[in-house]
C-alpha cells in the first residue's frame, strides 16, 4: 500500500513552495498539539522534515519501505502499533496516497488514545489543483489517487467519533501565477502572513480561506471522542400491598 510520492517533482519549484508553506501551515497547528508521542504516518516531503515541528516528547515515522529517516517499516491498513497508545497522529497527503484511506482512518482511531488528536494535509478537489488533477488523469501529484474533500472528510471523521476542531484551506496559487512566479528567484511569500497580493492589500485574504475553489489544499486538525458510560443500579422494591385487596368467597350451603 504506496504511502509515498514522486520525490523529483516535490523537488521542483513547484513542489518546494508547497510543502515550504506546508512547513507554515503545520508549525502553527502543532504547536498546539502535545503529549508523549506524535506518530506521522507516509513520508511526504520527506521523514524528517514535519516531525521536527511537534511539540511531542517523541515522534515516529511510518511507512511500508525502509527509506532514510523511517522508524518503522508498516502496512497502513495494520500499523504494528498497540491501541490507545498515542497521542497524537500527523497524516501529511497520507490518505491521498494510500489504497484504502477508510481502512487507514479506522486504525488512526484504534491507535490513538482517548482525546488524542489528528492532524491530516490534503488537496483540494475542487480548486485549481483538483482540476489539474482530473485532466491529468488522476496523475497530479504524482503518486496521488485520489482528492478528498473537505466536507467528505468530516462526514468519516464524524462516522468514526471524532470531533473536527481546526479546518482551513491553504496554498493559493493559480496556474498562471505559478508560470509567472517560475521565472523568479523570490522565496515563496505566504498570502496569509504578508496579507499582500502583486503588492497590493488582499483584504479578503480570511474569507480566500474558507472558500474551496481558491484553494490548492486544505489542513484539518480532529480530536478522538470519548463517550463516558455511566452504570445504571437497577433499584431493587418491595412489590407494592394490593389496594382494596381480594374478596374471598363464601361457603354458604343453599340447602
Amino acid at each position: 500500500m504506496p504511502m509515498t510520492q514522486d520525490p523529483g517533482w516535490l523537488g521542483t519549484l513547484t513542489g518546494r513552495r508547497l510543502l515550504s508553506e506546508e512547513v507554515r501551515e503545520l508549525r502553527r497547528v502543532l504547536d498546539g498539539v502535545f503529549g508523549d508521542q506524535l506518530v506521522q504516518i507516509g513520508t511526504w516531503g520527506g521523514a524528517g522534515r514535519f516531525r521536527r515541528l511537534a511539540r511531542t516528547r517523541r515522534t515516529a515515522v511510518f511507512a511500508p519501505l525502509a527509506l532514510q529517516g523511517v522508524d518503522v517499516v508498516s502496512m497502513a491498513d495494520s500499523l504494528a502499533i498497540a491501541s490507545e497508545s498515542v497521542d497524537a497522529v500527523l497524516l501529511p497527503h497520507t490518505l491521498d496516497l494510500v489504497e484504502d484511506p477508510h481502512a487507514l482512518l479506522r486504525e488512526v482511531g484504534r491507535i490513538l488514545r482517548a482525546d488524542g488528536q489528528l492532524v491530516i494535509l490534503g488537496f483540494n478537489p475542487w480548486g485549481w489543483w483538483g482540476g489539474r488533477h482530473l485532466l491529468s488523469g488522476r496523475h497530479f501529484p504524482p503518486g496521488s489517487r485520489r482528492m478528498i474533500s473537505r466536507r467528505r472528510l468530516h462526514d468519516w471523521l464524524r462516522l468514526l467519533d471524532f470531533q473536527v476542531q481546526h479546518s482551513v484551506f491553504y496554498h493559493f496559487f493559480l496556474p498562471a501565477l505559478l508560470r509567472r512566479r517560475t521565472r523568479s528567484r523570490r522565496p515563496p511569500v505566504s498570502m496569509e502572513q504578508t496579507g499582500r497580493h502583486g503588492g497590493r492589500r488582499t483584504p479578503r485574504e480570511p474569507l480566500l480561506r474558507r472558500v474551496a475553489v481558491f484553494a490548492g489544499c486544505y489542513v484539518l486538525v480532529a480530536r478522538k471522542q470519548t463517550f463516558l458510560v455511566t452504570p445504571i443500579r437497577m433499584t431493587w422494591r418491595r412489590p407494592a400491598p394490593v389496594v382494596g385487596g381480594l374478596v374471598n368467597p363464601t361457603m354458604r350451603s343453599d340447602a
